[in-house]
């Protein structure tokens, strides 16, 4: 007797482990899983609007799931290097696009030098506004920087980089003298035309039309033209009232040096635009 009374009791020892879960869950060491363990929780610690994700509601160790745990683990890893890879993804197309969209400017610049390289009104500030022009209203949808400008709209680096690049690759001479910028064919101008026809087949007629109406066009005619049309397409954005009258004032708000313009010769290029179907969409 005396050594069963001193021998312990093995069943007594043995930690049940669903009493274990509910007391811990009772003393606020895990959460609640369903409404009666809540509203023991709530009687004891109060409500909570804390969210908790589902794994902390089923923790592996205690039911003995640690493969689960280990495929969670896994699987958290796998979606942090996808989420990761495919930003990396986006970044690369994103140059990608960027670096494509620089060559078909640059194309698109080419064709337009050397249809008017000959004309006397063609110069930098012509060249940019086609650029503008040939972007907007054929709707070639390329990456650019047009902002508002003295002399209207205008990318402030474009045109320095355009110059640079003809040179570099000799599609053409650029010289510079008292009448302003002068473009001539140089010994690779022919190199442009394979991708001018790849880039652009589905625009070719717009953009030999558009080039067409402005080739005996001085500058001051394009100025106005671009600055209308950036100020049209403005205001159908901001739900602004379109007619003359706002296209005037705003063309004067522009900037001070606007005001060498006679209202008459802005009204000309308003009438000359919608004759030609010059207007955005």
């Amino acid at each position: 007797m005396a050594k069963t009374k001193g021998k312990p009791n093995s069943k007594d020892l043995t930690i049940n482990k669903n009493d274990l879960q509910a007391d811990m869950r009772r003393f606020g060491y895990l959460l609640p899983t369903n409404d009666e363990e809540l509203e023991e929780f709530e009687k004891i610690f109060g409500k909570t609007q804390v969210m908790f994700p589902e794994h902390l509601k089923r923790p592996a160790f205690l039911n003995g799931d640690v493969q689960s745990a280990d495929q969670a683990n896994k699987s958290h890893s796998k979606r942090k290097t996808e989420m990761a890879s495919s930003e990396v993804s986006k970044k690369v197309i994103s140059k990608a696009t960027k670096k494509n969209d620089y060559f078909k400017k640059l194309v698109l610049a080419a064709e337009i030098a050397y249809q008017l390289y000959e004309e006397p009104t063609f110069g930098h500030v012509k060249f940019v506004k086609l650029l503008y022009l040939c972007n907007q209203v054929c709707k070639i949808k390329l990456t650019v920087n047009f902002g508002k400008y003295a002399a209207g709209p205008l990318d402030g680096k474009l045109i320095r980089v355009i110059d640079a690049e003809f040179r570099k690759k000799k599609w053409f001479t650029v010289t510079q003298s008292d009448y302003g910028y002068r473009y001539e064919p140089d010994e690779n101008i022919e190199d442009y035309k394979i991708y001018y026809s790849r880039y652009y087949k589905n625009q070719l007629d717009q953009i030999n039309s558009l080039i067409e109406l402005f080739r005996d066009k001085r500058s001051d005619f394009c100025e106005i033209v671009a600055t209308v049309y950036y100020l049209w397409s403005e205001f159908i954005v901001k739900h602004k009232l379109v007619n003359e009258a706002s296209f005037i004032k705003g063309f004067y708000d522009w900037d001070e040096r606007k005001k060498r313009f006679k209202e008459s010769e802005i009204r000309s290029a308003i009438d000359w635009m919608n004759e030609n179907e010059i207007i955005p969409a």
